[in-house]
């Protein structure tokens, strides 16, 4: 199973969603490996949200498999908020 390097952007879309960007260059064999390669690179990954999303991001190792699923979900759908 291969692992993917993640970040999801901090700052939020009204609609609640984020952007994402994906480490493509590298693809991992085990999450340790990726967890050890953001831990590593934590300034460069710094860097690399600052200069994408303008802010600060999460840093996630997903499963390759698992990452296409979550990709496809489609995100909730917002609560309808009554005007008091």
């Amino acid at each position: 199973m291969k692992w993917l390097l993640v970040l999801i952007s901090l700052n939020l879309h009204s609609d609640g969603t984020a952007d994402h960007f994906i480490f493509t260059n590298m693809m991992y064999d085990t999450v340790q490996s990726c967890q050890r390669t953001a831990q590593v690179n934590m300034r460069v990954i710094q860097e690399v949200s600052i200069r994408e999303f303008d802010g600060p991001s999460k840093v996630y190792c997903f499963r390759q498999d698992r990452f296409l699923d979550y990709m496809k979900a489609l995100p909730p759908k917002p609560e309808n908020k009554l005007d008091i």
